[in-house]
């Protein structure tokens, strides 16, 4: 019976006791993101973590505002935007369309970006005022 005993209770404590830590801490980042002074309507931002042991994360820009949860630590952050403006000659597509959609938000603010964020728990709102031209 002793033996019983002890071996359920050897079977039972990992699955009572769960298998660990719950995980890592996400930590919330949100703010604002203009450019030349207005709100962005409509874009995304990305996290990348610069080391990539960890993933990306990424978030909606909606009417300037935008919050993303993400591990703790140093942080690329990419901004985009895309705006329509007309076809050169005011010529129309395949689809008969006579306007695109390009990238708003320069280069090095996305592709090339050189914007740093430390992700922390005390982090506050973290607000990002993008400029046209440097």
């Amino acid at each position: 019976m002793l033996r019983l005993s002890l071996l359920v209770a050897i079977f039972a404590t990992p699955i009572l006791t769960g298998c660990g830590a719950s995980g890592p801490t996400y930590h919330t980042v949100a703010g604002r993101v203009t450019l030349d002074g207005q709100p962005i309507a409509a874009g995304r931002i990305l996290l990348r973590d610069p080391t990539r042991q960890v993933g990306s994360v990424e978030a909606a820009i909606v009417d300037g505002r935008f919050e993303v949860k993400a591990l703790p630590g140093p942080k690329r952050v990419e901004i985009s935007a895309q705006k329509e403006v007309p076809l050169p000659g005011g010529k129309t597509n395949i689809e008969g369309d006579s306007t695109r959609f390009v990238e708003a938000v320069p280069t090095r603010y996305n592709k090339s970006s050189t914007l740093e964020l430390i992700v922390a728990e005390d982090l506050e709102n973290q607000d990002f005022e993008l400029k046209s031209q440097p």
